[in-house]
């Protein structure tokens, strides 16, 4: 599976999570990467962007760990619970539009309709605008260009879309979607009750009829029901007002948009994975112990460019040895590759023991050895 699988994943448990724990997604997505032990979701972004990806074995511990936050509401089905027992990518319905076969899912409310190089895309929000994403592979034998077919995909994802919001209007309470005489509604999530809510994206302030028109997604941006609510408790101290939200009469679902779109796995020489590539290179290089910490330690540097420089450590990298495969994989890349030497701090005393041996194992044990011949070993949480 790619990285952008990956992550795409890591943001429907989130998603998930989000809404079991009525979080503000932001705040799941953070508390999520934290179970992955960054220390935010834009750590994890950011090191998935030089290829990390979360182990089989953890990203099954957080499947686990947000089924076992849904919120369990006694002598009450709650509309997420049967969302969440059904797995994400299990087709509603598969079928053909002349010869051309589609599969279409639902994933949180949101309608995915898709085919052999193109897609639908139409949000939960009952005025959301479907957008239609072609492959940029096909060009212009993508049966999405053709109106007619694309009228034809509209209306049967407009279908299921609407089959989603009414079970989702279902599973809410009553005043949920219908208003009270006074225009009080009932927050579907958290139960709040007010005729006045605010949107913590956009700082709108809404109605409760707009808003149960809209299956509770704000009619300014989009945001989703986790981000509106009764009192704009962001806003204190600041000089922002919030405005009203102004809605059209006579509303209808939007045109759709059409996006040209290439999801081909592409791979991106910026200065990140330069350097990674070619200090991975500098790592089987090495043989011995000090010649490994050479490489991990080596600085790296590339312009914009794609010129690079390797400093190495004249203690951790023989000055006689050329890293060659290093050299290999800049000429691979393309890039020009500059050496320079220095003497850093080495991370240990006596830096000849590091060429002494390949075996890690046994030059830790010289390490051990000679400090407690000649000087003192401090074990993390000793106190001195």
């Amino acid at each position: 599976m790619t990285t952008k699988n990956e992550i795409y994943t890591l943001k429907t448990l989130a998603k998930r999570y989000a809404r079991a724990n009525r979080l503000p997604l932001h705040q799941a997505l953070d508390q999520l990467a934290a179970h992955f032990e960054f220390p935010h979701w834009a750590a994890l972004a950011s090191k998935a962007k030089q290829g990390w990806l979360p182990s089989v074995e953890r990203l099954a511990s957080a499947e686990g760990l947000v089924q076992q936050s849904q919120p369990n509401v006694v002598g009450q089905e709650m509309f997420i619970e049967p969302r969440m027992s059904r797995p994400v990518h299990e087709p509603l319905r598969q079928g053909k539009i002349g010869d051309h076969e589609f599969s279409v899912f639902e994933s949180f409310g949101d309608i995915h309709m898709e085919g052999d190089g193109w897609r639908i895309l139409i949000g939960e929000a009952q005025f959301a605008q479907p957008v239609v994403e072609i492959e940029k592979t096909q060009g212009s034998s993508c049966p999405a260009n053709d109106r007619e077919f694309l009228d034809a995909a509209l209306r049967i994802a407009d279908e299921a879309a609407a089959n989603v919001r009414a079970g989702i209007s279902t599973d809410w309470p009553r005043r949920s979607t219908k208003p009270d005489a006074e225009g009080t509604v009932v927050h579907p999530l958290h139960g709040d009750r007010s005729a006045e809510w605010f949107c913590l994206h956009c700082d709108g302030k809404i109605t409760g009829a707009q808003l149960a028109e809209n299956l509770w997604h704000c009619p300014a941006c989009g945001a989703s029901p986790i981000d509106i609510f009764a009192v704009p408790f962001w806003l204190e101290g600041s000089d922002v007002k919030p405005e009203p939200v102004q809605v059209f009469t006579d509303r209808q679902r939007p045109d759709p948009r059409i996006e040209v779109v290439d999801s081909r796995p592409t791979l991106k020489l910026d200065g990140d994975s330069i350097s990674l590539l070619l200090r991975t290179a500098l790592l089987e290089g090495a043989t011995t112990p000090g010649e490994r910490l050479g490489a991990l330690l080596a600085e790296i540097s590339v312009d914009d460019d794609n010129d690079a420089w390797i400093t190495l450590d004249e203690d951790l990298w023989p000055e006689l040895k050329e890293p060659e495969e290093a050299m290999a994989v800049a000429e691979l890349l393309g890039v020009e590759l500059e050496l320079a030497v220095t003497c850093m701090t080495f991370p240990f005393a006596w830096p000849g023991l590091g060429h002494v041996t390949t075996s890690t194992r046994e030059y830790v044990q010289m390490l051990f050895d000679a400090y407690g011949e000649h000087g003192v070993v401090h074990r993390g949480g000793e106190g001195g």
